[in-house]
């Protein structure tokens, strides 16, 4: 998580101003997800997100880059942002996922990566959280979940497959606290150490580095995987 998402998530309608923000718009109104291609978003993870580490291709990542009146990149020609979800890599955690009762670990995403442009209005964080996480329409499905089911559609449909739980972590050891996730509504868990084991997805140089982590909980939709496969849904046009 960039120390940009924690910046602009703040109040200050300043610095708003200083970048030349019409205050009068509604922030959603100008703030769009695009789902992009897995290579240009881990291109720009390398290049911006504060790991400068792409998502592994075995967890199936995707995502959108984010597009900020109309334009996918900001005056000085680097991108508006970018957010990139993947299958989680364990299999089970207390409480959470992986035992009787609990969601299974394929109805769980990690918000892999997140990175905005630091000169974006206040709030942008948040604003593209409830985008992406926001149930709508009478399918109760978000637009990550619907995504999801289309980037990977589950291989046994019998079984659990829609997503439930997002699980993403704020690195305390690099500054952050997950403000925004806070904002978002997310569920605080508690702590915990990034472990050696983890070098496919944190990279060297992680090691021992204290994480916060959070879930954001999703009801189960009322829709079917054909539903996908035989129409597209025009709840997330708007």
């Amino acid at each position: 998580m960039s120390k940009e998402l924690e910046k602009n998530s703040q109040p200050g309608k300043a610095q708003d101003a200083a970048i030349g923000v019409d205050l009068s718009v509604r922030l959603p109104g100008r703030v769009e997800l695009e789902f992009t291609d897995r290579q240009t978003l881990n291109n720009m993870a390398t290049e911006y997100h504060y790991m400068h580490r792409p998502v592994h291709q075995r967890s199936c990542p995707f995502g959108y880059q984010v597009r900020f009146d109309d334009s996918i990149f900001m005056p000085d020609g680097k991108p508006c942002g970018f957010i990139i979800f993947a299958s989680i890599h364990f299999v089970r955690q207390r409480c959470l996922f992986g035992y009787a009762g609990l969601p299974t670990k394929w109805q769980v995403l990690s918000l892999a990566r997140m990175w905005l442009h630091d000169d974006l209005p206040r709030n942008t964080a948040t604003t593209v959280l409830g985008k992406v996480l926001r149930v709508q329409g009478h399918e109760r499905i978000s637009q990550v979940g619907h995504d999801w089911l289309k980037v990977h559609p589950p291989k046994y449909p019998e079984q659990p497959y829609h997503v439930r739980l997002i699980n993403s972590y704020a690195d305390k050891t690099h500054g952050h606290e997950g403000i925004i996730y806070q904002a978002a509504n997310f569920e605080r868990i508690g702590e915990v150490k990034s472990q050696r084991r983890h070098k496919n997805t944190r990279g060297p140089g992680f090691d021992d580095h204290t994480l916060i982590q959070y879930v954001y909980r999703l009801p189960e939709p009322r829709m079917t995987i054909n539903d996908v496969k035989g129409a597209q849904l025009h709840i997330f046009a708007a």
